[in-house]
């Protein structure tokens, strides 16, 4: 997985004194804390930035393009982030509360330490990103592309991964109780050996001890 390519100087940037409009780009900038929250604006690009603190609560960002962003410690809950571009994006110790990313395309996804519960990708293209250590209860990746996706030490409880593309994910340090997928898309699944059951299950297998 490629990191995001930053300088090591960005340039500061208050949220505060700048008017976003549709089809703004943003670049080489870092935020220390601001708010987007409740804002509503269709084919912003963030190319080349860091954002700390930063409230996104409730924004609806059609077409939002990320390239070579950092989130940090930001709060994301409830976001509509519709059909958006994520290209070398980290979130870490981020909130995604109700997060949607419908219909995402991304490329070299990590996703850290965050709390993504109800969150939801579905249809996303999301092949060999990479989340870890994440509370993704009932999260909605119905449809999605997850091939080669890694999810590690994550709460994956009752998640929704039907009609999902699972070969060559790995669930394998993951608590996958609930989870629902379609039969025919588990080929290639990554699990232990105390997970089968969870996975039987959806193939209509009863596993008995003797």
């Amino acid at each position: 997985m490629k990191q995001p390519r930053l300088p090591s100087m960005l340039e500061p940037l208050d949220l505060a004194t700048v008017a976003l409009r549709p089809d703004d780009l943003l670049s080489d900038f870092e935020v220390s804390a601001g708010t987007l929250a409740g804002v509503r604006i269709e084919g912003l690009a963030m190319r080349t930035g860091r954002l700390h603190h930063v409230d996104f609560r409730g924004a609806v960002l059609e077409r939002l393009e990320l390239m070579d962003v950092c989130l940090v410690d930001c709060d994301l809950a409830n976001v509509e982030f519709r059909q958006c571009s994520m290209h070398r994006v980290q979130f870490d110790q981020c909130r995604l509360t109700g997060a949607q990313f419908p219909a995402a395309t991304t490329q070299d996804l990590l996703l850290r330490n965050c709390i993504g519960k109800l969150s939801q990708f579905r249809f996303a293209q999301l092949p060999a990103c990479h989340f870890d250590k994440c509370d993704l209860q009932d999260a909605d990746f119905q449809g999605s592309d997850l091939t080669g996706t890694v999810f590690s030490g994550c709460d994956l409880r009752n998640v929704e991964m039907s009609q999902a593309k699972l070969a060559g994910v790995d669930l394998r340090s993951c608590t996958i109780d609930g989870l629902r997928a379609s039969p025919d898309g588990l080929k290639g699944l990554i699990i232990e050996p105390h997970q089968a059951p969870t996975v039987a299950a959806l193939l209509g297998v009863e596993i008995r001890w003797p």
